[in-house]
């Protein structure tokens, strides 16, 4: 899956946990800066606040006994996964504090389930980064879970306890035998998508099959019958095996036409078990955004308005299947819908349709057309052929802009930021970053400090509420130094000490007009600090950040599922 799809999933989530709507969320955390995706369903991400990399590294239990670990790397790792019936693996970085968190749980995990028949494994990803990037490795601790070589994400809980029973559950009977007509009533009263198989017998090759497919599925029940006149219970009346899949929702019954093999399975279950339209909520957030179909379409309508259009809309979707996923955003819902509504800088007043990409070229698009069956197509297909024009979300201009700081919004981009006469230092932050928070202090003195050089203007744009087509931005903050007279070139990413002082020292040597570099105040010391703070995160934020919420914070730290982030640009 595309890296931008996961950080997509990641911002999302983070946004709804904040607004209080979600029961968990995924952080991104780096030992310098707060990962976002670039055009973020994401950026939202994350509260945060969950712990970085170098902070948590004195939290660390440097005596894990970590004896039934098996260590693996490039040259043994395809062999030991297809060698042994159940593996968890974990791909981790030594520096990483999330990982040195989980490694006394992922230890006494593997201590439990050692008689099991389940192997627990770890790689260092940074030792072997192709392996890392082979299996699509995005952030850190990342865990598989492999069956017979077939791999599936790990997505329980990062205590021993929780990877226990996940990983028993996934061991235990996955597909179901139902013996009688009786049994079949029992089963078709299930809620969720269930596939039922007709086989010759139980046991055997089709029904091995049939289990090894079950246990990389999540969110379908699996049954399977050698009884004829149970298997005309679920319609099924062909010749042993077969399968159909079956479900509450529009296309109400697939029917399963490959051959009988694990992979074929899979992938018809994976094509058919969702509903033509997904209806967002906390449980569907992940389904939507980790699947392999990066562009979605996103409903925003009332129950009222959509039932007017409901029958177009999935119509539209049969089209579109394994190309778009088709979603609905329930504007009655608002504790989900505000934070989506939100990130794409749209209102609430009127039924709008949206099209998202989650992948590197990601990218927003309205729909401008009607509601009727061939408009969905047509901006469906245009979609598809990226001939659309896209979205770019901005804050309104602010009415005074005369501070040390200059206010950049994406309107103002181009008058402020390419503005060929000045050397542009620019700071793209988020509201809830810590990083951006402890950074503040030392950006305005830079401001203050510069404020006088006409030549220099230093600048911050809030980077979850404003896109521009010239910023590709991976974490917070991200400061990037724009040199005059040659705008068309790639903004440089400032390499040095995140202080005035640095920052100075960094533009005398790289700007386009000459300055004669004022005094600056040196940082003050940590002995300093603990006297008069500089970001009193209990009190009034500093003018252009916003207050921290510590019931939201401490929400977070608590129900937080942490990946640490990393820059797999550099690391793979």
């Amino acid at each position: 899956m595309a890296r931008m799809s996961r950080i997509v999933l990641l911002a999302l989530l983070g946004t709804l946990v904040l607004l209080g709507s979600m029961g968990h969320l995924v952080a991104n955390a780096s030992n310098a800066d707060e990962e976002v995706g670039a055009s973020e369903l994401e950026g939202l991400v994350s509260g945060e606040e969950g712990g970085d990399g170098e902070d948590d590294d004195a939290d660390a239990d440097e005596s894990v006994d970590e004896k039934d670990v098996v260590v693996l790397g490039a040259k043994d790792f395809a062999d030991f996964v297809k060698s042994n019936k159940y593996v968890l693996a974990e791909f981790y970085a030594p520096w990483c504090g999330h990982c040195k968190s989980l490694a006394p749980e992922y230890a006494k995990a593997a201590t439990a389930l050692k008689d099991s028949g389940a192997k627990l494994a770890k790689v260092d990803a940074t030792e072997h980064s192709d392996l890392a990037q082979e299996y699509g490795v995005e952030g850190y601790p990342t865990m598989f879970f492999f069956v017979d070589g077939e791999k599936r994400p790990y997505n329980g809980g990062r205590n021993s306890d929780d990877i226990v029973n996940w990983v028993k559950k996934r061991m235990g009977p996955a597909v179901n035998i139902v013996k009688s007509a009786a049994d079949a009533d029992d089963v078709l009263e299930s809620q969720a998508p269930i596939v039922v198989a007709y086989l010759e017998s139980v046991e055997g090759a089709d029904a091995d099959e049939l289990i090894a497919a079950a246990r990389l599925e999540d969110g379908v029940e699996f049954h399977m019958t050698a009884d004829e006149q149970t298997a005309k219970k679920f319609g099924l009346d062909k010749k042993a095996p077969a399968l159909v899949l079956l479900k509450k929702q529009n296309e109400k019954v697939a029917t399963f036409g490959g051959d009988f093999e694990r992979k074929a399975i899979g992938d018809f279950v994976s094509e058919n078990k969702l509903p033509l339209v997904i209806v967002f909520t906390r449980d569907t957030a992940e389904i939507i955004f980790e699947s392999d179909v990066t562009r979605q379409l996103l409903l925003f309508a009332n129950p009222e308005e959509y039932q007017k259009i409901r029958a177009d809309y999935e119509e539209a979707a049969k089209s579109f299947k394994k190309k778009i996923t088709f979603v609905l955003v329930d504007l009655a819902d608002e504790e989900v819908a505000t934070p989506v509504l939100d990130f794409f800088a749209l209102d609430s007043e009127k039924t709008r349709l949206l099209g998202f990409v989650a992948e590197e070229t990601s990218g927003k698009y309205l729909h401008d057309g009607d509601f009727s069956v061939d408009s969905l197509k047509q901006f469906s297909e245009k979609f598809l052929a990226g001939e659309l024009t896209p979205f770019r979300k901005s804050q309104s201009p602010p009415k005074e802009n005369d501070g040390p700081v200059k206010i950049v919004v994406s309107s103002t981009f181009d008058e402020i930021v390419l503005d060929e006469s000045k050397d542009v230092v620019l700071e793209v932050y988020a509201p809830w970053c810590g990083h951006c928070q402890a950074l503040e202090p030392e950006y305005n003195k830079l401001g203050e400090v510069l404020k006088n050089i006409s030549s220099i203007v230093i600048a911050k744009m809030d980077g979850t509420k404003n896109e521009h087509e010239r910023l590709k931005i991976e974490g917070y903050p991200t400061i990037l130094f724009f040199p005059a007279g040659d705008k068309s070139v790639e903004p440089t990413p400032l390499d040095t000490e995140r202080t005035a002082a640095g920052i100075v020292k960094y533009l005398k040597d790289h700007v386009t007009h000459k300055f004669e570099a004022p005094d600056v105040p040196e940082p003050e010391t940590e002995q300093e600090q603990e006297q008069e703070p500089d970001i009193d995160y209990s009190g009034e934020a500093e003018e252009g950040y916003p207050e921290v919420d510590e019931e939201a914070e401490q929400e977070v730290e608590e129900q937080v599922t942490p990946v640490e982030d990393v820059d797999l640009k550099d690391e793979l």
